[in-house]
């Protein structure tokens, strides 16, 4: 019998030291390569989501509430808390074991035996762990919501800036547009003799300069819808259309108002007020330990001796245990020491946490009004440079202006229409941080 014993040891460290690192490589490639073909299984049999053509912002915030790949992990948080609170219930409701053996030696005997025992008093450290168990389920709904607002900000943010690049193509696409028209004009001007083969050229680079910014705009418009599918958790090829457009929408709010509406939203202030209420949970079952555990405990059993009489003999028990521990060493003194430390940490965190919270307004709302600003300031911008287009290319016509004034014009003017975009972007941007350092992000989806 200690022979095989002895073998079966052998056998089993041998197996685990078979393992090297070519092996194991090998086999991740394997799996590797399993995952490849199964992404081509997907796009094959069409089960990628793909969002629709005519793609709004909505539509994009509640796609990506469905298969954003970070959101869809940190769910499984609930699942984790769900599990602590089925756990922490072994504290308050009885123990049954099952034993059973058979010995070989001096004396061969078989033997079974069950216990039941249940715990009748912990000094309040049951209920400190039942409620630290539910608190922590709420501090995971928290950190899921802290998690959904920060995927409407990135979808948003993605969103936002298609858009941009979106318009920044369109006004290259003008300008290219209006280049060509001129080009048009000038060669009929040079075939009658008032322009001159620079004016020609000018005019021509002019065209092959709009064009080669067109192109650069477009790449980053293909490449801005790629990163906004990426976040949905979508096909990244599938064709979309942007159904919104950049606009603004004026905010009116005070730095106290909007502190106000922050302390009752933001997710991290609910977290970091969980953190301590469940550090004092904490604390409370520590100190549950000074104090005597009483127990029930029942138990039956059953033996015999194989070289004996060969007959089964039956015991029971029944008991009231009492079990105090007077002086573990200290043990649970320092334990002690280092749960109210934390329990001060997670209290100076909340207070950390409710200054950042100001700070984030403060910056967001500043941000804000320096949107404001630029917005109407690239507004008269444009039409300025459309004003001055226009009277330029009046003024060529008639002989007035020169070729290199119209170009400086029609530049000035698209200069003007994209910074009237961006403009417009940076508005949004600051609109959005605002709303998530008020933790207003998704609150009007927790109400429908």
């Amino acid at each position: 019998m200690w022979g095989r014993v002895c073998v079966t040891g052998l056998c089993t460290v041998c197996l685990a030291g078979c393992l090297t690192r070519d092996a194991l490589y090998d086999e991740l490639l394997e799996t590797r390569d399993e995952a490849y073909d199964a992404w081509l299984r997907l796009r094959e049999d069409g089960d990628i989501p793909v969002p629709a053509e005519n793609l709004s912002l909505d539509e994009a915030v509640r796609i990506a509430l469905l298969y954003n790949k970070s959101l869809q992990a940190k769910v499984q948080e609930r699942e984790v808390a769900r599990g602590q609170l089925v756990s922490a219930h072994r504290l308050a409701l009885p123990r049954v074991d099952a034993k059973a053996s058979t010995a070989y030696g001096s004396r061969d005997t078989d033997s079974a035996n069950i216990s039941f025992r249940q715990p009748l008093f912990r000094g309040g450290g049951t209920t400190a762990a039942l409620r630290a168990a539910k608190l922590f389920a709420f501090w995971s709904d928290e950190s899921v919501r802290d998690t959904v607002q920060t995927v409407i900000k990135q979808v948003t943010t993605a969103y936002y800036t298609a858009l941009l690049a979106d318009n920044l193509c369109q006004v290259n696409r003008d300008a290219v547009v209006s280049a060509e028209a001129h080009l048009s004009d000038v060669r009929v001007k040079r075939v009658n003799g008032v322009a001159s083969k620079y004016d020609e050229l000018r005019a021509q680079v002019d065209v092959a300069n709009f064009r080669a910014e067109l192109i650069r705009q477009e790449n980053n418009l293909v490449l801005a819808k790629t990163s906004l599918l990426r976040t949905l958790g979508t096909a990244t090829d599938a064709p979309i259309k942007l159904a919104d457009q950049l606009l603004h929408a004026p905010v009116e709010t005070t730095l106290e108002e909007a502190i106000e509406i922050a302390y009752a939203n933001r997710p991290d202030l609910y977290m970091a007020e969980l953190n301590i209420r469940m550090q004092r949970e904490n604390v409370r079952a520590l100190q549950s330990t000074y104090l005597p555990e009483v127990d029930l405990a029942l138990s039956a059993g059953t033996d015999r001796a194989r070289d004996g009489d060969d007959e089964w003999s039956g015991t029971q028990r029944a008991a009231l245990e009492l079990n105090w521990p007077i002086f573990d060493g200290f043990g649970r003194e320092g334990e002690l020491i280092a749960a109210k430390a934390k329990l001060r940490q997670r209290e100076i965190e909340l207070k950390s946490v409710e200054e950042d919270v100001f700070l984030d307004v403060q910056q967001a709302l500043l941000n804000l009004k320096n949107a404001e600003e630029y917005v109407e300031s690239q507004r008269l911008n444009l039409q300025h440079a459309e004003e001055g287009l226009r009277l330029a290319m009046t003024g060529y016509r008639e002989g007035v202006n020169t070729e290199v004034e119209v170009v400086d014009a029609r530049s000035s003017l698209t200069e003007a229409r994209g910074n009237h975009y961006r403009a417009l972007f940076d508005h949004c941007m600051a609109r959005l941080s605002l709303e998530q350092a008020m933790g207003l992000l998704g609150k009007d989806m927790d109400s429908k």
